[in-house]
Order: structure tokens, then C-alpha cells, then sequence
């Protein structure tokens, strides 16, 4: 019991550090990644498997934020694995958000799309969902947008911004962040006025937030817009001071798609240097994130400007390094689908030795080492199902105690690995009478605890003379027994109604002690029961003969 606690209390701490290091580390996404890693290892020693789950929820959310897409699948795919048989509604809908999201960052849309709907149905129905249902929508609508769904994508993401603004009008990162998006799409169908509408709309919320990806992205966003709608004064502007988040510690890999947009612009209107400069921060963040995606869109813009300088040598040198990259894309994308399914039944496999381990060591937890039997931490579990089952159907709930007779002259006579080997065959005897509504437990010592569900008066005496004869076939001597110098119990036995009465297992336990004392001073190797009478006097008769 005390194990058992200690236990509980350290799960209680991690979870605590957890939310610590979370709390600490906002913006510092590569020390929240060491510090959860140092406390799963804990928590996996410790079998926690909620705090296992939180801990790859985040980490999967850690290298999302750090650009470092190939990691976030594989944590995902823990973290539903282990919430999707929890009643963790919650966290299984974060987890579904991310795993979309790590589906997404490999352009494979439809599983995106997938995850993201059953991250919907998961909070569907609940008040406090504790997450955004606009930013689940958010996602769908960007998946919609990727498979070229273009009108269904603008009429979710319309929706996401305007129930945002009206809901939550002080989550400036979220109006901002669907703000983009909305504008994306209105620029990718060629109206630029709407989507410059919607930057406008916006531009509020983004001068009250700090400087951060979204910031610079929003520069990038309003860059793309203005060189498209025919003002390259002011894309140009814009452009340098979306550059300004390559020189910061920001990741920036959600908003290359403008970057490329703006370079082939720029490139178009012959501002090389301009474009140049584009060119060179695309591809060193490939270099530093080495995903073939970001190695794509760098030389495409390499290629562009080549072939806008009409450098044609050159060009055609870089469309064949790219055609080499799709090729190699192709290829990654069919081990991607390999290794998504091998992720998730990696992530099963270990979630269920981790429960199988779990319930194992709970199970241990509940029994004494020596006997076998449930020990007096489990008893509180047990009896509380009994009861309510006893109340709920109008059954009688009865409770059985007895201990080894003259155990101290026992072990002052054979010694006490000889009195343990009498305890373990006591426990045996117990075990062989266990069944679906009789359960037994070491209560301490030589003393045993049995509580019975829905059996009759005589069942009980019935059991009580069972176990009582099977001490007595154990050949167990005992010279300082004047009960035929042979092992032998006391028991005390009692049945009680529980239906429309105020009975607890505490007055179980009193009354079945009561009789085992009965039995006791009547001169032990018998058994006695407990029999409350019509005017609430209680009575103990004698069930066995010595």
C-alpha cells in the first residue's frame, strides 16, 4: 500500500514537471524538447502512461514548431495510440490535430484531412472542447486548399475567422493566422483586392503581436499580394522585412511558398539581387533541415532565376538536380506510407506491453508477495464494486474472518519459515474457495478477510465448514494445539443486508470480528456467525462442531 502510493505520488510530480518545463520553455523549443525527453524516460520507468502520451504529445508539437517535420509523425502516432483507449477526449483530439498536421508537412493531404475529422469528432459535443474547433476547421480548409478545393477551402476558412473575431476578438495570433490563410486563397484564384481586403482586415492583430513566424509570414503574405496586384514598390518593401525572420531564430518553413512566389516575381521583374537574397535563405534552411521538400522549393527558385537571367546552361543543370529531387520525393512518399503504418503498429505494439506491463504490476501491487492473495489495499476496491452491487440489486453482502489458532506458539515451535509455509497453505485454502462473488484477503499477520456477494446464511456456513476441514487435511502438526495438536483456524462469519440500510464494509468487518472472537473463547477450531435479531440485538451461533 505504501509502494503503491509513493508510486502515485511521484506520477502526480511528473505531470507537475511536465507542465513546469511546458510553462518555462515557450519559446525555446529545442530545451522544452531535452527537458520532456529527460522526464519520459521517468515516466516510462514509472509505467505512467498518461504523462507518456502528454509527453509525446508535445514533443511531436516541439518539432512542428522547430521545422523538423519527419519527427512530429512518429510522436503522434503515440500519443492517439495511447489516448485513443483513454476517456481523454482532450488530449486524443490534440493528438488527432497533429498527427493531421504530420500528414500534412509530408503533403500527403487526404490522411491529413482524415485525422483532422476525427480530431472534430472527438470534441464534438463538448462545451469545453479545450481546443479550438476553428483551428481544427483551419487545418481542414488548408487540406482542401492543397487538393485544389479551392472554393470549399475559402467558405471553411471564412467561417474559422469570422466565428474567431466573434468569439475570441482578443486571440490575435488566431485572427491573424486565419487571416492568411483566408487571403492565400482569395490570392490563389487571382482577387487580389479580397485578398489584400483580408490583410487589412487583420493588420490590427498583427501590430499587437510580438515579432514571430506569424509576424514575418504576415510580410511575406502581404508581399506576395501587393507584386501580384501590380505594386512592386510596396512587395518589395514588404519582402525585405519578411527576410528579417531568416536572420532570427524563428522557423519559418509555413510560409516558403510565398518566399517562392516572391523570388519568381522578383526574378520576372529583374530584381536579382532581391530574388538572389530569397534564394539564398531557401536554401540554406534546406541545408540546415535537409528535407528533400525544402531542397525543391530552393532549386526551383534557383532554376527561375537562372532561366529569367537566361542562363540557360545553368538552368537546365538545376531542372535536371530537380527532376533527380522529385524523383526522390516520389520515392520518400512511398516509404512514407510504409513507415506511417509501421509508426502506428510500432506505436500499438508498445502502447499494449505498456499496458499489459501496467495492469501486471497493478495486479502485484494488490497482492501479497507471500500468499498470493489480494492484500488490504485492493480490499477497499473490492468490497466498494460489492456493495454497490449488493445495494443496487437487493442482494446480502457477507464477510468471513478468521486467523491461524495458538500462531505464536506455532512459530516459537517450528520457527518462522516453517509459521510462513502454515500462513501460505491457510492463503492456499482461501484461494481454492475464491470465485466470481467470494473474494479473499490477507488481512495482516495469520488473519484472512473474505467478503461474499449474494450468498445465503448456509452458503456461509457451508463455507466456513469447507475451509475449516480443508485446514484440517493439511497434515500440518502443531503440538502446542490441544485441538488434535494439528494446524487448525477460528472463524467468524456474518451476512448482512444491505438494500435500504446503512451498512458499510466497516460494519462487515466489525461484526464478522465479532463472531471470530465468539469463537475464540469458545476454544478456537470452530467457527461462528454473526445473526443481528428482529430488535436490532445481535446473536452468535455456533455453525461448526470442533
Amino acid at each position: 500500500m505504501i509502494v503503491k502510493g509513493v508510486i502515485s505520488m511521484f506520477k502526480s510530480v511528473l505531470n507537475d514537471r511536465v507542465d513546469q518545463v511546458l510553462n518555462d520553455t515557450k519559446n525555446d523549443y529545442a530545451r522544452r524538447e531535452k527537458e520532456l525527453k529527460k522526464i519520459l524516460k521517468q515516466a516510462e520507468k514509472l509505467e505512467d502512461i498518461f504523462v507518456i502520451g502528454k509527453i509525446n504529445l508535445n514533443l511531436s508539437m516541439c518539432y512542428f514548431e522547430l521545422g523538423n517535420r519527419i519527427d512530429i509523425l512518429p510522436h503522434a502516432c503515440k500519443a492517439v495510440g495511447i489516448f485513443e483507449n483513454s476517456d481523454e477526449p482532450l488530449m486524443l483530439a490534440r493528438s488527432f490535430n497533429l498527427l493531421g498536421i504530420a500528414y500534412g508537412a509530408q503533403e500527403n493531404y487526404q490522411q491529413a484531412l482524415a485525422s483532422y475529422n476525427r480530431a472534430l469528432e472527438t470534441i464534438r459535443g463538448k462545451k469545453k472542447p479545450g481546443i479550438r474547433r476553428e483551428m481544427i476547421l483551419n487545418n481542414i480548409a488548408d487540406s482542401y486548399f492543397q487538393m485544389g478545393e479551392f472554393q470549399k477551402s475559402i467558405r471553411i476558412m471564412r467561417n474559422c475567422l469570422s466565428a474567431c473575431k466573434r468569439k475570441n476578438p482578443d486571440n490575435h495570433f488566431s485572427i491573424t493566422l486565419y487571416g492568411l490563410n483566408l487571403s492565400d486563397l482569395y490570392e490563389s484564384l487571382g482577387e487580389y483586392k479580397k485578398s489584400l481586403e483580408i490583410l487589412d482586415a487583420v493588420k490590427d492583430s498583427v501590430e499587437k503581436l510580438d515579432k514571430s513566424t506569424l509576424v514575418y509570414g504576415y510580410y511575406a503574405r502581404r508581399s506576395c499580394v501587393l507584386y501580384k496586384s501590380g505594386d512592386p514598390e510596396g512587395g518589395a518593401k514588404f519582402a525585405d522585412m519578411s527576410l528579417q525572420g531568416f536572420k532570427s531564430s524563428f522557423d519559418s518553413y509555413e510560409f516558403h511558398r510565398d518566399f517562392e512566389k516572391i523570388a519568381s516575381i522578383e526574378a520576372e521583374l529583374q530584381d536579382y539581387q532581391r530574388a538572389e537574397q530569397f534564394a539564398k535563405a531557401l536554401i540554406d534552411y534546406a541545408n540546415k533541415s535537409g528535407h528533400t521538400l525544402d531542397f525543391i522549393i530552393a532549386k526551383r527558385v534557383e532554376g527561375n532565376i537562372c532561366y529569367s537571367r537566361n542562363e540557360l546552361d545553368k538552368a537546365l543543370m538545376i531542372y535536371k538536380e530537380l527532376n533527380e529531387l522529385y524523383e526522390k520525393r516520389m520515392r520518400e512518399q512511398n516509404e512514407m506510407q510504409y513507415e506511417s503504418q509501421k509508426n502506428f503498429e510500432s506505436a500499438n505494439k508498445e502502447i499494449a506491453k505498456l499496458v499489459q506491463k501496467i495492469r501486471l504490476s497493478e495486479e502485484r501491487s494488490e497482492r501479497d508477495a507471500l500468499t498470493g492473495l489480494m492484500n488490504r489495499s485492493a480490499l477497499v476496491n473490492v468490497t466498494n464494486e460489492f456493495i454497490q452491487s449488493a445495494k443496487e440489486k437487493g442482494k446480502k453482502l457477507g464477510g468471513v474472518f478468521l486467523d491461524i489458532d495458538y500462531f505464536k506458539e506455532y512459530n516459537d515451535t517450528y520457527g518462522h519459515a516453517a509459521g510462513d509455509e502454515a500462513i501460505k497453505y491457510v492463503a492456499s485454502v482461501c484461494l481454492g474457495v475464491e470465485s466470481q462473488t467470494i473474494k479473499f484477503f490477507r488481512y495482516g499477520g495469520d488473519e484472512y478477510f473474505g467478503i461474499i456477494l449474494g450468498h445465503k446464511d448456509e452458503d456461509l456456513e457451508k463455507l466456513a465448514k469447507r475451509i475449516s476441514d480443508n485446514v484440517h487435511a493439511s497434515g500440518f502438526q502443531h503440538v502446542k494445539n490441544p485441538n488434535g495438536q494439528r494446524l487448525t483456524v477460528s472463524i467468524g462469519v456474518v451476512n448482512m443486508d444491505m438494500k435500504n440500510s446503512n451498512n458499510t464494509i466497516l460494519d462487515i468487518i466489525k461484526y464478522a470480528d465479532k463472531a471470530l472472537y465468539h469463537a475464540k473463547d469458545y476454544g478456537k477450531d470452530v467457527a461462528f456467525m454473526a445473526r443481528e435479531l428482529p430488535d436490532g440485538e445481535w446473536e452468535y451461533k455456533r455453525v461448526t462442531a470442533k
